[in-house]
């Protein structure tokens, strides 16, 4: 597209400060915008848009006394590209607000989400530490059934080692365990599986055995 001539000062013949072909001013020139603008962008393209039609206007009579055709024909289109960017500012501008209220609204429900989720994580967090002791009470309370479980298990698994001639195996007397549900796998015990953390960094186990980690105390049950 051939781009329209634009129009600047012409002091010889005593024209409005605007009419001739040649460079514009740098005042009335649209601002280059990168990536998404604001309302309050669009709206200040729109106001400068609009001043150019303004003072393009006021140059016209002049023109028309004492330009030339192609001159007046050249204003008349800067006038006309004005006011199609006028148009054009008020249109985004009026989507802009709608954009920005809407945005406004979304972000306002987001926080309000946020704040009542943080307002329910704050009472659950003083809910947890009322759990965590009574967890560390039932854990507890956990230990001799699970010593004596352990007592017996051990008194089985030795008995089947050494059965006498003739004696079938003894069962485990819980629900048979065993790794990967392989029935040729030897039967763990409850006891041996439980593990019942203590609370704290590296506090240990109140039940439970584990693998020793490199830089970390292990604590036996007792």
């Amino acid at each position: 597209m051939r781009q329209l001539p634009t129009a600047n000062v012409r002091h010889d013949r005593h024209l409005a400060p605007v009419a001739s072909i040649g460079r514009s001013r740098a005042d009335l020139q649209p601002v280059p915008q990168i990536g998404p603008r604001s309302s309050a962008q669009i709206f200040a393209d729109g106001e400068r848009a609009r001043f150019e039609c303004d003072a393009l206007l006021a140059s016209r009579p002049d023109m028309l006394l004492i330009g030339s055709p192609e001159e007046v024909a050249a204003l008349d289109a800067r006038i006309e590209l004005a006011r199609i960017r006028t148009l054009q500012a008020n249109t985004q501008h009026a989507a802009a607000l709608a954009a920005e209220t809407e945005a406004k609204a979304a972000h306002e429900a987001e926080q309000k989400r946020r704040k009542d989720l943080h307002r329910r994580a704050v009472k659950a967090s003083a809910e947890v530490e009322k759990l965590a002791a009574e967890y560390i009470t039932e854990a507890q309370r956990l230990v001799p059934l699970l010593e004596r479980i352990r007592e017996r298990a051990a008194l089985i698994e030795a008995a089947n080692f050494a059965l006498p001639e003739g004696a079938d195996p003894v069962p485990p007397g819980e629900p048979r365990c065993s790794w990967n549900g392989r029935s040729d796998q030897p039967h763990s015990s409850i006891a041996s599986r439980v593990k019942l953390p203590a609370l704290g960094t590296d506090a240990g186990y109140i039940w439970g055995e584990v693998a020793p980690i490199h830089g970390r105390i292990i604590h036996e049950p007792h």
